[in-house]
């Protein structure tokens, strides 16, 4: 399978499971099955930086505090084939894949 991948960051707050509040930069990257689309690159690139907006900058809801929901909420709502996030600072990465 050929996928297109565009990547943008957000720097946004959460509160840890000890209810402290504090701030990760993440890296998200969103991919495509490259068949399925006819949307430039580049175009999925402003797209995405345009979706980001609202996270960025944010306090995340609880339901979107974890690497793993947010990859999940970002590839729905985008259409994705799988969603990465990253923190790269820290060495730390979530997946999610659609079924």
């Amino acid at each position: 399978m050929k996928m297109t991948g565009v990547s943008g960051f957000i720097s946004a707050a959460h509160y840890s499971r000890e209810g402290v509040l504090h701030g990760h930069t993440w890296q998200v990257m969103v991919w495509w099955q490259s068949e399925n689309y006819m949307t430039s690159a580049d175009c999925r690139k402003q797209l995405l930086l345009d979706y980001l907006q609202k996270f960025d900058h944010s306090v995340l809801p609880e339901q979107l505090s974890w690497g793993e929901d947010l990859a999940e909420r970002i590839g729905l709502d985008m259409g994705a084939a799988a969603v990465d996030i990253s923190r790269p600072l820290e060495g730390i990465y979530a997946k999610w894949c659609k079924e």
